[in-house]
């Protein structure tokens, strides 16, 4: 973690928290307020709203899960300039953002007079933006980070309010493992954080050094998920698994037919294959597809079509998985912007 100057703040008594956003975290955090018996808010837009999302080993959409808990929530496409909630807000609010879907406007954000925060999953200034935990599976980063910063007219660029540094496990491969493992050390997080709060005690706040920053753009698994087989094995096996579950899986193509690959691993061998050989499958055995690599092999246990149909049967040794350029183009150009609604159509 980057820290600059310092500064210590107590954020006060707070008899309202408003959970802006989506996702497991924010249902367990909902929970944790309930038990305190702090009066909670729950603003989420239409496009978290409809979200499936895993809670105890249950799955719902957000709303099915807010209606479970009996919470007072509103959908809304513009939380800076919805009357009701602005009306909310008063001098003893909290709000967190937990991947809310909205741009804050500066008058949204003085209005919670600087206690409007953000959880944010990653080292700051290092990984501003977006891309979960994609982006970080592709380069082998293994640190993790629980951060909570205060929310400015920036991406991520606020003072850090709060923040504890741990190691996802080495066996850990694909982002649904990476997101469950983050959730269990960010719910610890939160509780040593509203323990703070409501023991009035204060926090040491560090400015964030700009020099060092680095900021990573959202990702779209349908826009950007185009494996190319120009790459390295190590390469290969990563972007794979940075586009498998809780995502539909990276693309490519076989026979004519658009599918999808997951649950992948690499084998290195003494003896490599020719890049004329790259793509081939050269054997199939115990459900798995052996696929020929410059570096070595890359082995599939899941092939499925856009309808998550398996496609081991119409796949046969000899053939070829290949990607045409033109799709690994304009993956490349393509930038993922998501509204209130969902991803932008550009």
């Amino acid at each position: 973690m980057i820290k600059g100057k310092s500064k210590v703040e107590c954020f006060g008594e707070v008899d309202k928290y408003f959970l802006l956003g989506g996702g497991a975290l924010l249902i367990y955090t909902l929970r944790r307020l309930k038990e305190f018996g702090i009066m909670t808010i729950v603003v989420t837009s239409a496009r978290h709203a409809q979200e499936v999302i895993s809670v105890d080993m249950e799955k719902d959409t957000l709303l099915g899960w807010l209606d479970r808990e009996g919470v007072y929530y509103k959908i809304t496409e513009d939380v800076s300039t919805d009357c009701e909630v602005l009306n909310s807000i008063s001098d003893k609010s909290l709000g967190l953002s937990f991947g809310a879907a909205w741009i804050f406007k500066k008058d949204f954000i003085n209005r919670f007079n600087g206690k409007l925060l953000n959880i944010h999953g990653s080292q700051l200034p290092k990984d501003r933006g977006g891309g979960d935990f994609s982006w970080r599976i592709m380069v082998g980063d293994k640190i993790g980070v629980s951060l909570i910063h205060k929310i400015d007219h920036g991406v991520d660029t606020g003072d850090i309010v709060f923040h504890k540094k741990y190691t996802f496990p080495e066996g850990f491969r694909v982002s649904k493992e990476y997101q469950k493992y983050s959730i269990s050390k960010d719910r610890k997080l939160l509780d040593i954080f509203f323990d703070k709060v409501n023991k009035l005690e204060s926090f040491e706040l560090s400015t964030q050094e700009e020099r060092l920053s680095s900021y990573w753009p959202r990702l779209s698994t349908e826009r950007h998920g185009f494996l190319d087989w120009r790459w390295s094995l190590l390469d290969i096996e990563r972007f794979v698994c940075a586009f498998d579950d809780p995502y539909m899986g990276a693309s490519t193509f076989i026979n004519g037919c658009k599918v999808r690959l997951k649950e992948c691993y690499s084998l290195v061998h003494n003896n490599a294959f020719h890049p004329f050989q790259k793509g081939i499958v050269y054997r199939k055995y115990d459900s798995s597809f052996f696929v020929a690599t410059e570096d070595g092999s890359i082995v599939f246990k899941k092939v499925l079509d856009d309808h998550d149909n398996d496609m081991s049967e119409k796949i046969q040794v000899g053939d070829r998985f290949y990607t045409p350029q033109n799709f690994i183009e304009e993956s490349m150009q393509y930038r993922a912007i998501y509204s209130p609604t969902g991803l932008k159509d550009s």
